[in-house]
Order: structure tokens, then C-alpha cells, then sequence
């Protein structure tokens, strides 16, 4: 059996996240968990029950990244085999596999470990998230170039290097100011931060920030769609031996 619809898994991705991220957003506002102005994604998904929805769907995202990233590697990996790219283009590829698949089971963290539980494991998630899931978007960009114009569009590739500089920008904004606001934090509830808690313009600057580079780095992963279409997977030969 040959398997050709791998690209349909980024556009469900592109879908699934913005959708997990309202439905948490709004009952999270709507039960008075978070402020309704920009909390940070993670906020949303800090009390019950909205954390049980915010965990499975993130969880379940996660394995959609997986899947997302093996296929491109195995894209790669299989440009490299037949075409005379320069000899570290492999290497780089195999390094991103490597970063994204951590970045991906930071996710997890993320979504399984609450702000209002285990702060510390949460904020490491989180850092495995965006800052191995930045880098990965580093190597593939210059992956893309180098494997052009063999394979792969320039226009695609120019948008994938601008969805990246975008995400270091936000990821650097994002940490930045979260570090500034909560030296000046002097409320009790991390997750109702208001302007009466000190730090709140910082702290704003930085809710603001992750948005966007959740957004973008969706926008990188969908950018891959066009590019699945030319991949087929073939069923996994299984040798079942006697005893």
C-alpha cells in the first residue's frame, strides 16, 4: 500500500493549533482563569478543565509535529541520496531531526506540566519548544537553499527564512521581557496578571510576542504542503520469524 497524502498533515496542523488554542482561550476567559487581554498560550490551559483539553490536544499535536518532521527528513534524506549536494547538507538534516523532535516533546512538557504546578519543568518545555524549535527552522532554511533549485521553490524558501527571523525576533522578545516583568511581578497569581501587579506593560510586550511566534512558526510548517505532495510512503515491510 503506498501512502501519498502526507501533506495534508501540516494544513491539519495549521488547523488543530489555532483551534486548541481558542476553544482553551475562551473558556479559560470565560470561567475567570486568565485576563482576557493577550495571557500567554500556557495560561489558557492552567486550571480545570480547560488544562485537560489544552493537554490532550497539544499532546496530540505533538504527534502531527512528529509526523511533519519525519516525512521532510526523510524527504531530504532521500534528495541527498540521489543528487550531489554538498556533503554536510545530510548532516545538517539529520541534526534538525534530532533538535525538532526534542522541540516537539518540549511541547508535551508544555502541555502536560502546568504554570500553576511545576513552574520549573514547565518553563524547561517551553524552552525545548521554541528555542530547539527556532533552531530547527535555522537548519531547515539553509537546508532549503542549499538543496535549491534541485528541489523546492525560492519563493517558499524566502517566505520559510522570513517566518524564521520573525520567530527569533519574538522568541528574543518573548524571553527578554518575561524575565524584565517578573523581577517587578508583586501580585499572587502569575496567570491574572493585571496593571495593578507591576511589570504589566513588560509583561504584555511578552504575551504579545509568543502569539506571534506560535503563529509564524505554523506558518513555517505549513509552508512544507507543497513540497509533501511529492512524496510517497510505502507500507512497512514486517519480517514476523519462527520461533
Amino acid at each position: 500500500m503506498v501512502f501519498k497524502h502526507s501533506y495534508v498533515v501540516p494544513i491539519i496542523l495549521v488547523i488543530w493549533f489555532p483551534l486548541t488554542f481558542i476553544i482553551t482561550y475562551t473558556l479559560s476567559v470565560v470561567n475567570e482563569n486568565v485576563k482576557p487581554l493577550f495571557p500567554y498560550i500556557s495560561d489558557t490551559g492552567s486550571w480545570s478543565p480547560e488544562s485537560c483539553i489544552f493537554g490532550i490536544l497539544l499532546t496530540t499535536g505533538a504527534i502531527f509535529m512528529w509526523i511533519i518532521i519525519y516525512v521532510r527528513y526523510r524527504q531530504v534524506r532521500e534528495l541527498c541520496e540521489k543528487n550531489d549536494f554538498k556533503s554536510y547538507t545530510h548532516k545538517l538534516n539529520k541534526i534538525s531531526l534530532y533538535l525538532a523532535c526534542i522541540a516537539s516533546y518540549g511541547l508535551i512538557v508544555v502541555a502536560n506540566f502546568q504554570v500553576t504546578n511545576v513552574l520549573v519543568v514547565h518553563l524547561i518545555g517551553a524552552g525545548m519548544c521554541f528555542g530547539l524549535g527556532t533552531l530547527y527552522q535555522i537548519l531547515q532554511v539553509v537546508i532549503s537553499f542549499l538543496i535549491y533549485p534541485t528541489f523546492g521553490k525560492k519563493s517558499i524558501n524566502i517566505f520559510r527564512a522570513f517566518c524564521t527571523v520573525i520567530c527569533i525576533i519574538t522568541l528574543t522578545l518573548t524571553s527578554g521581557f518575561a524575565l524584565v516583568s517578573i523581577l517587578q511581578f508583586t501580585g499572587d497569581d502569575l496567570t491574572k496578571w493585571g496593571k495593578e501587579d507591576g511589570g504589566y506593560d513588560f509583561h504584555l510586550v511578552s504575551t504579545i510576542a509568543e502569539w506571534i511566534l506560535a503563529i509564524f512558526t505554523q506558518f513555517f510548517l505549513v509552508t512544507y504542503t507543497e513540497e509533501f505532495k511529492l512524496v510517497e510512503f510505502s507500507e512497512p515491510t514486517i519480517i514476523a520469524k519462527l520461533a
